[in-house]
């Protein structure tokens, strides 16, 4: 019968901790793809719209259409622009989410070794109890024998 470990809901908890940092590390990794996938595709909706410039200035544009055309090109820009500046907020985020996640995963083997160490301290204390009471039944048997 094993001893019950009396730090038991600190590892508990710690483990909860755990767990909690590594779901929010993958939904923060899964956001970052998002918005990578949406920065890419805004750099290519930006190069779409130069390109489709480029060739109807060929074909020839009133100012009008141009300023069409520009602000497009700009707000473009300036999107892509916020977006680059979310995944760099949110890479950051991501190291600090990995930190987190590094400490609560040490926090946890700690406790999960002192866990251990009881648990063969128990056993060795059954085994040196078990060897005592063995001694003594085998030296109550050489006295009673002829």
């Amino acid at each position: 019968m094993a001893k019950q470990f009396k730090l038991q809901s600190v590892l508990n908890y710690r483990t909860t901790l755990e767990e909690q940092a590594q779901q929010a590390l993958a939904l923060s990794q899964q956001h970052h793809q998002e918005l990578t996938a949406a920065v890419i595709a805004q750099q290519q909706e930006l190069n779409e719209q130069d390109q489709v410039l480029k060739q109807r200035q060929e074909q020839g544009l009133t100012i009008a259409e141009i300023d069409i055309y520009e602000s497009r090109i700009n707000h473009c820009r300036n999107r892509s622009a916020q977006l680059q500046r979310q995944l760099a907020i949110l890479e950051q985020k991501i190291a600090k989410q990995r930190e987190t996640l590094l400490k609560a995963a040490r926090d946890r083997q700690v406790m999960d070794k002192l866990k251990e160490r009881q648990e063969a301290e128990f056993r060795r204390e059954q085994e040196r109890q078990e060897r005592i009471q063995l001694d003594e039944i085998s030296l109550r048997n050489k006295g009673t024998r002829p």
